[in-house]
């Protein structure tokens, strides 16, 4: 296989899982330090309504939160 081959291939599930859980990890603490002014995604990457709605409900699923949970939350924390 050339390595132009595997510049593209796709990454297998567990590797996807991986990034995204070091990614949350990554985000979640620096905009704990930046007391939320870190934008999620920068400028010249816009994300579309459903990919943001599909991953963020896959996460609320895997950590088995309710969206009223992360309203609470959100109310509580001043973070809306």
């Amino acid at each position: 296989m050339s390595l132009q081959a595997e510049a593209v291939t796709r990454p297998s599930d567990a590797e996807v899982q991986a990034m995204l859980a070091k990614a949350v990890r990554l985000y979640a603490e620096r905009a704990t330090e930046s007391e939320g002014a870190l934008p999620a995604f920068p400028a010249d990457a816009p994300m579309t309504a459903t990919e943001v709605m599909v991953t963020a409900t896959a996460m609320l699923k895997a950590a088995n939160l309710q969206v009223f949970e992360l309203g609470m939350w959100q109310t509580w924390s001043g973070r809306s």
